[in-house]
């Protein structure tokens, strides 16, 4: 049995937005992860208990 590759995918009409808004979706929720993972560091080390 050879190697074949699989065959690619096609997109249906609004998936190709579909798919650019999950994306940048994606990269907002990541950057907005990143800041409150950056404010929970920067608050943790100021804490004298």
């Amino acid at each position: 049995m050879a190697n074949t590759p699989a065959p690619a995918l096609e997109l249906r009409d609004g998936d190709a937005d579909e798919l650019a808004a999950s994306k940048a979706e994606r990269t907002k929720l990541e950057t907005e992860r990143d800041i409150l993972r950056q404010a929970a560091k920067y608050f943790a080390g100021e804490t004298n208990w």
